[in-house]
């Protein structure tokens, strides 16, 4: 295929024929946690296929052991005034719902391969996409209430509707780990395979779907998500992105990250802290 890929450093593109593109998230040392660029990098390929007709699937999965363990906390800002860690704060929120709103919107089908643990806006976004495909030893987490911060990509939403009300509760406000079975009997995940078929088995459904007729693909892909249904996602969207921010500015997050932090230090792990 002919399109030109953009060019990325956190994020690794493959394009297959018939127009399937495989994103996978690339910063496996770091169990694939995401950097301020990693959300403006999946923002710039998300308006890349909505550009590029020729694109008629993305598969996103990540490299390494991980899918992705969501937001890297050590790039959490560290500006020198108040005024300047509210700023840079609003611009990195501003991106994240950009993104948000792209998955939503997204007129493509969007095919999560889950490779290993999905945490935080790794976990929430699954449920933006069309469908998900995980291996067993996968876990799933949203630590929000352990940061002092909030639900967010639209899992306020998203997830009591395919989790039912009290899992979705006891996933965002207790932090519960949920592994690929339990996922799988709610219905966030569709599929279980063995990690050597994982990509194998998700190429191979993309594929089948990008050399069916588009037009019909889409007018179901409408009718399952309406545009009530979308409408309602935007709005959770922007609510939530709201709240996160007041919440990452406030003072209770700001000792929920040093507390992690120095419980990291304590433990002796060389690890940086994910969420």
């Amino acid at each position: 295929m002919s399109a030109q890929l953009p060019q990325l450093q956190t994020l690794e593109l493959t394009l297959h024929e018939p127009g399937v593109l495989v994103m996978a998230f690339n910063r496996p040392s770091r169990m694939n946690s995401m950097v301020p660029e990693s959300y403006s990098e999946w923002r710039q390929v998300m308006e890349f296929i909505a550009s590029t007709p020729s694109v008629r699937a993305l598969i996103i999965t990540g490299n390494g052991r991980a899918y992705s363990a969501g937001q890297d906390l050590s790039t959490v800002s560290r500006a020198s005034s108040e005024q300047d860690e509210a700023k840079d704060i609003r611009q990195r929120n501003e991106v994240t719902r950009n993104l948000t709103k792209l998955l939503i919107i997204s007129q493509i089908p969007i095919i999560a391969a889950v490779n290993g643990p999905a945490i935080g806006y790794g976990c929430t976004t699954l449920a933006l996409c069309d469908l998900v495909i995980s291996v067993e030893s996968a876990v799933f987490r949203t630590p929000f209430a352990e940061l002092a911060f909030c639900a967010e990509g639209c899992s306020s939403v998203t997830f009591p509707r395919i989790l039912g009300p009290m899992v979705a509760n006891d996933m965002i406000l207790f932090g519960r780990t949920l592994s690929a079975t339990e996922m799988h009997q709610r219905g966030l995940v569709s599929r279980i395979v063995k990690p050597d078929e994982l990509l194998p088995v998700a190429l191979k459904v993309a594929t089948a779907m990008a050399r069916q007729s588009q037009a019909a693909i889409g007018v179901s892909r409408a009718l399952i998500r309406n545009q009530r249904y979308v409408d309602e996602l935007v709005q959770a969207n922007d609510a939530e992105m709201d709240q996160l921010y007041l919440r990452m500015i406030s003072k209770d997050a700001k000792q929920a990250i040093a507390q992690m932090f120095a419980r990291i230090q304590a433990s002796g792990n060389g690890q940086k802290a994910k969420m």
